[in-house]
């Protein structure tokens, strides 16, 4: 499992390097196989404020505009994304900045017009795959200050070997009660809050011994947009790709707590009840990997009123899943009985990392 060292900070005070501290968890019973120093693939981008846009006077898919970047006067830079507006915060990558792939940014002339610099996007820095516009980022600092000061972009990876008798150890917060105990320090427990105004749904249970514990809320009025950036880049640092706001709180929690998580499209769910039944022989899911898959009595699901809407434990299906108009929530934390988990990864050798976890009821 891939631990990011940034992130296990958010409860535990860390002073070694990360080569001592993976010395001492491999002698305290942590197996560390690798240490990664995380990098930025970029040099020269700054962060900068979008000050004025204007329509270039020879190309009408160019805009000029006018960059705060830290320098004695605004920066003129062509940009050709669709997205770029006044008073946004972007990435500016000056005259020197090297990119990702090689590419070099000098001053140039376009249409006639010289350019200071290239505002970038997530593509163009390596630190997602968003190429439909340039990158707005979401917090305020000194114009001029090196992106990866900002970004926290550096960080270092553990790559630790999980045994099976080590269930505990499958999320960052395992990783860093095992280092405050290790080296007797405090540990600082996540923040929580009461919810109290969520919306009612009917649920059953067939067999509790399939599923001793199942708890989920209707949330209404979402809105559906990008996580935050701290969030994407400590997804992205242990292999995650970050899809939007509702998917990556879902999967920032499995690998925060180990506890996995799944939500569900409220109005594409049909009623007002939740059942967590085994399957009819011949029927069917379509699952978020868009493979068909027949079920049979062996499969415990996640139903609505007509249909099962996810394999436990395992993955949801396609027909209920988050979407960018999605605008109602189910959201759902259960506890599911692993020799079916297992089951249902062998019939379809579909491993995820929510099955990994229930086959081995960590905490």
């Amino acid at each position: 499992m891939k631990v990011s060292i940034n992130w296990l900070k958010r409860y535990v005070v860390i002073e070694e390097d990360a080569l001592t501290l993976a010395k001492d968890l491999t002698m305290f019973g942590l197996n560390v196989e690798e240490v990664i120093e995380q990098q930025p693939r970029f040099k020269g981008v700054v962060f900068g404020k979008v000050l004025e846009v204007s329509r270039h006077p020879s190309a009408d898919k160019l805009s000029v505009c006018k960059v705060e970047a830290g320098g004695p006067e605004p920066l003129n830079i062509i940009c050709g994304a669709p997205n770029v507006a006044e008073g946004q915060s972007v990435p500016v990558a000056i005259h020197g900045a090297s990119l990702p792939g090689g590419l070099k940014i000098k001053r140039s002339k376009i249409r006639g017009i010289v350019s200071e610099g290239m505002i970038c996007s997530e593509v163009e820095l390596g630190i997602g795959d968003d190429s439909s516009g340039i990158m707005v980022l979401d917090f305020e600092t000194k114009p001029g200050t090196p992106l990866e000061e900002v970004l926290g972009s550096k960080d270092t990876i553990l790559d630790i070997e999980v045994t099976p008798n080590r269930p505990d150890q499958l999320s960052h917060f395992g990783v860093a009660r095992e280092i405050a105990a290790m080296y007797k320090r405090g540990l600082k427990l996540p923040e929580t809050i009461s919810l109290d105004d969520l919306s009612d749904f009917d649920l059953a249970i067939d067999d509790k011994d399939d599923c001793p514990r199942y708890t989920a809320a209707f949330i209404d009025n979402v809105n559906i947009a990008p996580s935050p950036k701290w969030m994407q880049e400590l997804l992205i640092s242990v292999g995650m790709k970050p899809i939007n706001n509702i998917v990556d709180i879902t999967n920032f929690i499995l690998m925060e707590l180990g506890q996995p998580l799944h939500a569900f499209d409220r109005d594409r769910l049909e009623g007002d009840k939740i059942r967590v039944r085994r399957a009819e022989k011949g029927e069917k899911i379509v699952t978020l990997d868009e493979v068909e898959r027949e079920l049979d009595e062996e499969i415990l699901v996640i139903a609505d009123a007509s249909k099962p809407v996810a394999i436990a434990g395992v993955m949801g299906g396609i027909d209920t899943e988050v979407t960018g108009s999605t605008k109602r929530v189910l959201l759902e934390s259960a506890l599911f009985e692993r020799r079916l988990i297992r089951r249902a990864r062998k019939k379809f050798r579909l491993e995820t990392e929510a099955s990994y976890r229930f086959e081995r009821e960590g905490d």
